[in-house]
């Protein structure tokens, strides 16, 4: 097919667009640093409660934060697949910055659009972070590398990203008490600052836009969007595994975040300040660290379908532990059972993803991961909230933990079933 008569953003180079030289990756670990030191994330709960903020109305902030992250999920990993993945990581930086600066006026509408911008900013930053990660991992290999090899080397990639992303948390999360003790405005303004300044590191890198085998197939979902929707959307359905991965990967996630936030709140009201909630935030950072950091071996040690419900398992336990009537019980459970679980699971289902994802519509799927997991939020966060204007702080814990191990059991039974609905289908047509 001849495609010299069309524009040249729509032209397909048949040049590597990502070069295998290590300062992209050192590019991309600057990046991860500076966008993830954040003063604001072990704080704000306690900022908005002393401006006069319910949990229910905080609750429904965090909600508005997931349906602008759900509407623009889809069309940002459709940007990232199809414009450039570094693309949508500046565009995630430059929302971050706005949602950052609005917290400094607690008005309801500026709130509001904090949580709004900060949606989109993750939206734009969820499948694109991932999808260069792996494309980092299959450039550093040899043309011919087995997907094994690849996926082996993308779960030590990705835990060493995670665990520089940890320590910049860990940082942040330490910092934050005693800053919001310092000025109000100071964790807003240096998180705003550090999410600035990793726009730069960015602009060392290629555009990260993945090549097609066939360059027809490219020029049309470039110019049709929906046709990569689809493309994305059919991949997921064909494989009851993959399906599967995403929709555990979101209820965890859903979870772990929820109960995570709201722990602010819990250690609050059984009598620790804001400077050792701080504390314990960054303590917690700093552990999964040393979780993540092991990751990669338990990863390549335990076979997946074993090693994924036993950290689900590890997560519901956290909270069983969470939820009973001894706070130190509890804090013991949330950072050497609940937190360290969260922190290997979340490179071992996305290694499984990422595995199983194909490369050309690889943002589009994981944006369906990240979809589902805005989507679940939307409804757990402020039903959460609302739970704790009945139930204590332990009963909703005990409830999420069995609403966790239910959940898990249940995906597990679909894609068993799935799995033996294509079998059928495929001896019928085999017949």
């Amino acid at each position: 097919m001849n495609l010299s008569h069309l524009p040249a953003s729509l032209r397909v180079d048949e040049s590597p667009r990502v070069p295998t030289a290590p300062r992209w990756g050192r590019a991309f670990s600057v990046f991860a640093a500076l966008s993830n030191v954040d003063t604001s994330n072990a704080i704000w709960l306690i900022y908005l409660a002393s401006r006069g903020y319910s949990p229910l109305a905080i609750g429904l902030f965090e909600m508005l934060f997931h349906i602008a992250k759900l509407v623009t999920e889809i069309p940002t990993g459709v940007f990232a697949d199809l414009v450039g993945r570094r693309a949508s990581l500046v565009a995630s930086c430059a929302f971050g910055v706005v949602s950052a600066l609005l917290f400094l006026h607690p008005t309801l509408v500026m709130v509001a659009l904090a949580f709004a911008c900060s949606g989109v900013s993750w939206a734009f930053k969820g499948g694109a972070q991932e999808a260069v990660i792996w494309t980092l991992a299959r450039e550093g290999l040899d043309a011919g590398a087995s997907s094994d090899a690849v996926a082996r080397r993308y779960s030590r990639l990705y835990s060493r990203f995670l665990v520089i992303m940890l320590i910049a948390e860990a940082l942040g999360a330490g910092a934050s008490g005693f800053l919001l003790r310092w000025s109000v405005a100071a964790p807003f303004i240096l998180r705003a600052v550090g999410v600035a300044l990793a726009i730069g590191p960015l602009l060392l890198m290629p555009t990260l836009r993945p090549e097609r085998a066939v360059a027809s197939a490219d020029v049309s979902e470039r110019l049709h969007p929906l046709a990569h929707v689809r493309a994305g959307l059919a991949a997921a359905w064909r494989s009851p595994l993959l399906l599967g991965l995403l929709l555990l990967s979101a209820l965890e996630g859903t979870v772990f975040t929820t109960s995570n936030y709201y722990t602010q709140l819990y250690l609050q009201g059984v009598g620790y300040t804001a400077a050792a909630i701080g504390v314990i935030f960054g303590v917690g950072s700093v552990l999964d660290f040393l979780y993540t950091g092991a990751a990669p071996r338990i990863i390549a040690r335990i076979r997946q379908r074993w090693l994924i419900p036993a950290l689900v398992a590890g997560v519901a336990l956290g909270l069983l532990l969470m939820s009973g009537s001894q706070p130190i019980i509890g804090l013991v459970g949330f950072l050497l059972i609940f937190r360290a679980s969260d922190a290997m699971f979340v490179p071992a289902i996305s290694t499984g993803i990422n595995a199983r994802a194909p490369e050309a519509q690889r943002a589009t799927v994981l944006s369906l991961e990240t979809g589902l997991f805005s989507a679940a939020m939307i409804a757990l966060f402020p039903l959460f909230g609302l739970g704790l204007s009945h139930y204590t702080y332990q009963q909703a814990y005990l409830g999420v933990g069995v609403g966790l191990l239910l959940g898990a059991a249940s995906i597990g039974a679909l894609v068993w079933a799935l799995r033996r609905w294509r079998a059928a289908r495929r001896m019928v047509k085999a017949m």
